[in-house]
C-alpha cells in the first residue's frame, strides 16, 4: 500500500512511542533525530508503507532491544488474559448453525482482537470488544467478500500474525481452517519486535504443534523484500490471511494477484478510505 501525507507522522509517532518506551530525555532526542532522518530519506508517494516502517524501525539500533524489557511482561499478560477468554470464545464459535457461520464467527473474534493502539501501548490488552460480541452487547465486525468460499478452494494457507494476546484467538481460527482441510503456514515476527507476536507467543497457544510449518520475518512481511524461503511459502500458497494494520500496510497491492483476507480494526483515514469502511470498525475482508 502506498502512503497518503498524514502516514509520515502517524509512522513516526508508531515507532517512536514503542522503540522509546524506556529511553531517557536524552536517549528519545537521539531517537527522534535517527528516526526524522530515515523518515526524510524514505517517504516517497510509491513507497511500499511496510517497508517504510522497516526501515525506520532498523534505524532505531539498541532501541528496540531495550523496549523489549517493557514488551515481555505486557505480552505474557494478554496472552494470559486471551487464554482465559478462549473457552467462551470457542463456545461462542460452535454455537453457529452450519460451518460457514461457524468459521465466520472465528475470523470475527480474530479480528475484532486486533485492539493494538497508533500510538504506544499503556496496559495489557483487555479484549473488551472481543468481550462485547461474547455477550451479545456489540456486532460482529463487518465481513467483505465469500471468505468461506475462498477458504474451502485454499489447501495451502500462510496465516501471518500481529500481535501477542490476540494471537490466541487466531488459534481458534487455524483450529477450523484444519478441519476444512488447509496446511497452513504461520509466519511470527522475529525477536524482538514490541508487542508484536514471536514464536513463544505461538507456543503458549500451542500453536507450534497445531500448524504444519512456523516461520519468522524481521519486521514487517514485504513480499519484495524478503528471504527466498519466506517468498516460496508465500508462491506455493493459495490464500493469505493476514491481522493488523501493519500487515495490510504491507501486503495491499502487493500480492500479484493472490487472494487474501484481511482481519483488522480500521484505525487510519487512508485505510478507511482505502478499504471503504469506517474508521474505527473491524473489518474481515476477501480480497482477490
Amino acid at each position: 500500500m502506498e502512503p497518503e501525507l498524514e502516514c509520515a507522522s502517524c509512522t513516526l509517532k508508531w515507532v517512536y512511542e514503542r522503540a522509546g518506551v524506556l529511553s531517557d530525555d536524552e536517549g528519545r532526542f537521539s531517537l527522534s533525530r535517527r528516526i526524522l532522518k530515515t523518515l526524510s530519506q524514505e517517504f516517497y508517494s510509491d513507497v511500499n508503507l511496510g517497508l517504510m516502517c522497516n526501515r525506520i524501525v532498523e534505524s532505531t539500533g539498541e532501541s528496540i532491544v531495550h523496549a523489549s524489557q517493557y514488551y515481555d511482561p505486557f505480552k505474557q499478560e494478554s496472552n494470559q488474559r486471551a487464554k482465559e477468554l478462549l473457552p467462551t470464545a470457542k463456545i461462542f464459535i460452535d454455537k453457529g448453525q452450519t460451518e460457514q457461520e461457524r468459521f465466520i464467527r472465528a475470523c470475527c473474534l480474530a479480528s475484532a482482537s486486533n485492539i493494538a493502539p497508533i500510538g504506544g501501548p499503556s496496559e495489557t490488552f483487555a479484549f473488551h470488544e472481543v468481550i462485547n460480541i461474547l455477550v451479545g452487547k456489540n456486532p460482529l465486525p463487518m465481513v467483505m467478500g465469500d471468505i468461506f468460499e475462498a477458504v474451502k478452494k485454499a489447501k495451502r494457507v500462510l496465516y501471518i500474525t500481529d500481535n501477542a494476546g490476540e494471537i490466541g484467538f487466531d488459534s481458534l481460527l487455524i483450529s477450523k481452517l484444519k478441519e476444512m482441510g488447509s496446511r497452513i503456514t504461520l509466519l511470527v515476527k522475529e525477536d524482538p519486535f514490541f508487542e508484536d507476536a514471536t514464536t513463544r507467543d505461538a507456543s503458549f497457544f500451542h500453536l507450534d504443534r497445531d500448524v504444519d510449518h512456523v516461520l519468522t520475518v524481521k519486521g514487517l512481511f514485504v513480499p519484495t523484500h524478503c528471504p527466498s524461503s519466506l517468498r516460496d511459502s508465500l508462491d506455493k500458497s493459495d490464500l493469505v490471511i493476514s491481522k493488523g494494520t501493519g500487515n495490510y500496510e504491507a501486503l495491499k497491492d502487493e500480492l500479484d494477484g493472490k487472494k487474501a483476507i484481511f482481519m483488522l480494526k480500521v484505525k487510519c483515514g487512508p485505510i478507511a478510505a482505502d478499504s471503504g469502511v469506517d474508521l474505527g470498525s473491524f473489518l474481515v475482508k476477501f480480497d482477490q
